[in-house]
């Protein structure tokens, strides 16, 4: 009876070698505007000539979700089961209680108050809307970061037009279902012609994902009054006299929020959910890649030394690319993302085509070289640069494979892979390496088992 090919891949492959940046908005008032004279018309000019000028394209905004329902909260639900279960199959030591409580509590309802968080950068006026505003809801001030799940909503201020990386948090908040208003702040610090752009050109940003009513200008504490009184005696008494806050956009949305219960109250169960899940799939990912690395040493092993056994460099790039055909076949076995040999082989040529496109090769090999001509007498032995180099890319590779499998949903069926993201992650990896120094040690440990090997 003839002896089973269980790695065909490898087996082939190894056999064949034997014969991979806003706009910074106005701080001051241009002008006093009680009076408007001609400079005043062209300081008005001039600033919306600069604020139109070669405006900096902003990153492309995803599609806006639709709005949360029931049925969208108990999909939700049933995936965190789905995977709660594969991570207690697979497993079984990790404790699971303190989700079970996180559950518990996630049924029982939020009886919390209507908690919401003014969010922007420093100086943009977030505490004095926060004492601005009434005090029956709860109010956080925070700077630009993640909310939290239970947060009810967002009040996002800016005093300007929205950077890339304010765009960016608004686009992320919304796709976790943040009822989120946008707010343009010191609104008297701006002429009404320029106030009226910024608040267009706000809307136009984030037109189909947030209303254009929630877009709105304010002045939490708008600069006061200089107010000139004759006396008696002739003279004249200057003073300064405050005033109060605009919020006549803002408050009526505000309590229109406070009323929306059962649409925030969905959205954070949502959200809450969706962290457990996150945390799931981490600890899911980990035991995963406990696994994987020592499936990953074995490889890159068989990789030097079928290289340094062989070291012409056209065949040793051949069976580099077949072990890690092979190394992609286990890893995906091992993340519930099975391959077949038609998926494999395909996978085989991509992985080659992108190591040489990288430079990967040419630049393992010279990283390689570099720390061997630090030891001469090593230096000079045959096939010892291949066959680390090989070892080199075969980790590079896994590690990059890894961290891309770990990003496919485990609880759905196995789907192709992002090679854009794979060749990210490869020169990555690649660049993590040689500025930690990890190379060398690295070097050292595949020279002495080599070297070993060959006496």
């Amino acid at each position: 009876m003839g002896v089973r090919v269980r790695k065909p891949i490898l087996i082939g492959g190894v056999g064949l070698s034997f014969a991979l940046w806003g706009w910074i908005s106005l701080q001051d008032s241009l002008l006093d505007w009680g009076t408007v004279s001609l400079w005043g018309l062209m300081a008005i000019g001039g600033g919306l000539w600069w604020f139109r000028r070669d405006r900096p394209s902003l990153p492309t905004v995803a599609k806006p979700r639709s709005p949360l329902t029931a049925a969208d909260l108990t999909t939700a639900k049933t995936h965190l089961n789905t995977l709660r279960q594969l991570l207690a199959t697979e497993c079984p030591q990790v404790d699971q209680r303190v989700w079970d409580q996180g559950l518990a509590q996630l049924e029982q309802g939020d009886s919390s108050p209507f908690t919401a968080a003014i969010v922007g950068s420093p100086w943009v006026g977030k505490t004095a809307l926060q004492q601005a505003l009434p005090h029956d809801p709860h109010w956080h001030n925070v700077e630009t970061a993640t909310p939290t799940a239970q947060t009810a909503a967002l009040l996002y201020l800016v005093n300007g037009d929205l950077t890339a990386a304010e765009l960016q948090h608004l686009q992320q908040w919304q796709q976790q279902h943040y009822p989120i208003l946008l707010i343009l702040t010191k609104q008297d610090q701006y002429p009404e012609e320029m106030r009226a752009i910024l608040l267009d050109t706000l809307r136009q940003r984030v037109q189909g994902w947030i209303a254009a009513a929630d877009v709105v200008a304010i002045a939490a504490a708008p600069s006061p009054i200089t107010v000139r009184q004759h006396q008696a005696d002739g003279s004249i008494r200057e003073f300064q006299e405050p005033r109060p806050p605009e919020l006549d956009s803002l408050l009526p949305r505000l309590a229109q929020l406070t009323t929306e219960t059962e649409a925030i109250a969905r959205a954070q169960q949502w959200r809450q959910v969706m962290a457990i899940q996150t945390e799931v799939k981490a600890a899911l990912n980990g035991a995963r890649r406990d696994r994987a690395l020592p499936i990953l040493e074995r490889y890159q092993w068989i990789a030097a030394t079928a290289a340094f056994a062989n070291p012409v460099a056209a065949l040793d790039l051949l069976a580099t690319v077949a072990i890690n055909a092979q190394l992609l076949v286990d890893l995906a076995q091992l993340h519930g993302q099975p391959l077949a040999l038609d998926q494999a082989k395909p996978a085989a040529r991509s992985i080659g085509e992108l190591l040489l496109k990288l430079g990967a090769v040419e630049l393992s090999t010279q990283t390689i070289t570099a720390v061997l001509k630090s030891s001469p007498v090593t230096y000079a032995a045959g096939g010892l640069v291949q066959g680390i180099s090989a070892a080199y890319l075969t980790r590079i590779v896994g590690l990059s494979l890894i961290d891309a499998l770990q990003q496919q949903d485990p609880t759905q069926p196995p789907s192709a892979l992002n090679w854009d993201s794979l060749s990210q992650g490869i020169q990555g990896a690649i660049a993590q390496t040689q500025q930690t120094g990890r190379v060398a040690s690295f070097v050292a440990q595949m020279r002495s088992r080599l070297l070993s090997q060959g006496t």
